[in-house]
């Protein structure tokens, strides 16, 4: 009875200790910062964008218009009289830009269309404390081009009209927004057991690794000794 016990631990450990291998922390990384050093978190990750490009009103030119590379395009944006304009420019001859655009709608995050024009009193009703994020939807064919996000610090600014005023408005347009990948635990424990878990040092990887190997070792000593009574 004791070894059917055992056997019934030793599956439950695998089971119970794959899932906290899931969750070992990017902490047990080889090489890292000083983990004195305090890293301020990066602004794209509240919104979850893996590439982003951001700008503030000072950084408009003399025209109100912020031109910039991103995401293999050239991007236009534009701000007037309490409203913004967003697209990518249409390129000829991979040099040459004509004023066109292939202009951007405004979906909110309640599924709003807000169309190409954004104004102030939409960005007003569509934030959330002082965040209003959005989905940019190619006019032309409805394709998908990115998120759109205009925040700014409430605790100065009570609307972005106010913050429009004093340019102090921030701008973020994102691509690639990152979703939680479902987790291969077989090939996590493949890799804990090869020591070569990704993101962990060997030692640690062998410390984590040893316990699995003994369940691994009495459940193979067990199957042999039911499939052979006599062992």
């Amino acid at each position: 009875m004791g070894e059917y016990r055992g056997f019934i631990f030793a599956i439950t450990f695998i089971i119970f200790f794959a899932g906290l291998v899931v969750a070992v922390p990017s902490g047990l990384e080889g090489q890292g910062l000083d983990p004195d050093g305090v890293v301020p978190l990066d602004t794209a990750v509240i919104f979850g964008f893996e590439d982003y490009e951001n700008w503030t009103m000072t950084a408009l030119n003399a025209y109100d218009q912020y031109q910039y590379t991103f995401n293999l395009r050239d991007w236009w944006f534009g701000y007037y009289a309490g409203t913004v304009q967003f697209g990518a420019k249409i390129i000829y001859a991979g040099f040459l830009w004509l004023g066109q655009l292939d202009s951007c709608e405004f979906i909110s995050s309640e599924g709003v269309n807000r169309g190409t024009v954004l104004s102030y009193e939409e960005i007003d009703t569509d934030a959330e404390n002082g965040t209003a994020s959005y989905n940019l939807l190619y006019l032309v064919n409805g394709a998908d081009a990115g998120g759109f996000v205009v925040y700014w610090n409430t605790t100065e600014y009570e609307s972005s009209l106010d913050a429009f005023i004093a340019d102090d408005v921030n701008f973020m347009h994102g691509v690639g927004i990152a979703s939680t990948a479902p987790v291969d635990i077989t090939s996590l424990l493949v890799g804990l057991l090869l020591l070569q878990l990704p993101n962990c040092p060997p030692l640690i990887n062998l410390l984590l690794a040893t316990p699995v190997y003994a369940a691994v070792v009495f459940l193979i000593w067990f199957i042999i000794k039911e499939s052979m009574p006599f062992v």
